[in-house]
């Protein structure tokens, strides 16, 4: 019911900006849209919602839609989501100098934003309209948008850059960032290069972007995008990689950063506050053959001894002494490692194949499972159970249907039986992770989502083992374009 009377309300505002934009002398497009966000559990619960509006007489060119890299099939099952994929989907005569326009509101807040494009500078202003597309720059956290032709929600900054041709450098000013000094960055053409530095708590932004077909590639296909964030020796991020050609693919993904964004299933992750790191390889074949190695570590944030008043000097020798040897013996901190193969014994091209499936474990652990899938040109399925010789046994499957390279519906499920001792993984699309894949102990996890140039639909649902909690997460994204 909740979701129903806002949608009416956004419906009815629509309307009335409809009626504004029609009558406005040189708006190429107009935009209005909304975002509502929920959870819900048996001790956490919140709303989210944000408002907007975009008008603009600059050109439509390439437009960004947010979906898969892996077009052609997303047969995989170390499939990884990515943010962004540029598609020409209008293209119109450039202007010499345009201005983009955005009112919203955030929980009730209002903000502006702005931005002015002109031959030899660009200028924005305001809580959108970053120049980088690095993930993790000035990002808000508590907002994100997977609807095309929309900039994603950033902190109060103001951007100015001078442009040649596809080459820009430029200063930015950011109320969390750079206040009192001013910051710096620098842009590639085709944004293969990104770069960004504050010097006022020295934290830098760097983004790689290669797409072979910019360069006249044709095969095999590679993609290869790196986004990170450093302040000091600390690097955290995510990597990705593919190398396709039309009978065989290497992908390589990696992530380091927070353990909540690789651990966690919903947005109540107070209980995981440390970091973390994946590694993963995986080669596949269009005849169901499969290979991937995972390697994954979660570990806790560490308490600073010499802040501690609670011992002496002594004392605090002591225990920085045996620093390595408690983390030895920290049961939160957590290693995973796992090769896993799935080969055909049946395949058919109309009506899929059965796989057998072999996983070992880091704990020495073997599972063994049978799996149907099925590949078609736009809509994969798989689904299956394995079972563990120390007795563990899972459910899991897993689907995507692309009507076309605009609409795509996608989901998973995992079931673990209870007791299960071995943590499972989960394809579960995250909003602030480039990576899907993730490590849970849950007994049940399912997800949906539905991706298309007009609404973003996402709802994902998981119980605890401990204590049967459940958590309900919904996030809806709806724009109407004029």
């Amino acid at each position: 019911m909740w979701f129903l009377k806002r949608f009416f309300i956004f419906l009815n505002v629509t309307f009335l900006f409809w009626i504004i934009a029609n009558t406005d002398l040189f708006a190429i497009e107009s935009r209005i849209g909304v975002t509502f966000e929920t959870y819900e559990s048996r001790y956490s619960h919140y709303t989210k919602e944000n408002w907007f509006f975009k008008i603009s007489n600059c050109t439509i060119k390439n437009e960004s839609i947010r979906t898969n890299l892996n077009d052609k099939n997303q047969t995989d099952s170390f499939s990884v989501r990515r943010s962004v994929v540029l598609q020409n989907s209008k293209i119109f005569f450039p202007l010499s100098n345009c201005f983009t326009g955005f009112i919203e509101t955030r929980n009730g807040s209002p903000f502006f934003s702005g931005q002015i494009d002109q031959k030899f500078f660009r200028a924005s202003f305001g809580h959108r309209f970053r120049p980088l597309e690095n993930f993790y720059f000035l990002r808000d956290n508590n907002f994100y948008t997977a609807l095309p032709g929309i900039d994603q929600p950033i902190h109060k900054a103001g951007f100015l850059s001078f442009k040649w041709k596809d080459w820009s450098i430029g200063t930015y000013y950011s109320e969390q960032e750079a206040k009192s000094k001013p910051g710096i960055y620098f842009i590639s053409p085709w944004k293969l290069f990104e770069f960004a530095y504050s010097p006022e708590i020295k934290k830098h932004y760097v983004s790689i972007n290669f797409y072979s077909d910019q360069f006249g590639l044709t095969s095999p296909k590679i993609v290869s995008r790196i986004q990170t964030l450093g302040q000091k020796k600390e690097i955290d991020g995510t990597f990705y990689s593919s190398i396709s050609s039309q009978k065989l693919e290497f992908k390589l993904t990696g992530y380091r950063g927070k353990s909540e964004d690789l651990f966690a299933l919903d947005p109540d992750r107070s209980e995981l506050k440390g970091k973390a790191q994946l590694t993963r390889l995986g080669i596949v074949s269009n005849s169901y053959f499969s290979l991937e190695w995972i390697r994954a570590w979660n570990r806790p944030l560490e308490f600073d001894l010499k802040q501690s008043d609670y011992f002496s000097s002594d004392i605090l020798q002591l225990l920085d002494s045996e620093k390595k040897f408690r983390q030895d013996l920290d049961p939160s901190s957590k290693r995973w490692e796992i090769i896993a193969g799935k080969a055909p014994i049946f395949y058919d091209f109309f009506w899929g194949g059965i796989l057998l499936a072999l996983r070992n474990y880091s704990n020495e652990t073997i599972g063994r499972g049978i799996y149907y899938g099925l590949v078609r040109k736009n809509f994969t399925i798989e689904a299956g159970q394995e079972w563990r010789i120390n007795g563990d046994s899972i459910t899991e499957g897993k689907w995507s249907f692309r009507l076309n390279e605009f609409w795509n519906l996608e989901g998973a499920f995992l079931f673990q039986k209870e007791g299960n001792k071995t943590d499972s993984l989960f394809e579960a699309r995250t909003a602030r992770d480039e990576t899907s894949l993730i490590f849970t102990d849950r007994s049940s996890s399912f997800r949906l989502r539905l991706l298309s140039p007009y609404i973003a639909f996402t709802v994902s649902h998981s119980r605890r083992k401990e204590n049967k909690n459940e958590g309900i997460w919904i996030n809806l994204q709806a724009q109407f374009i004029f």
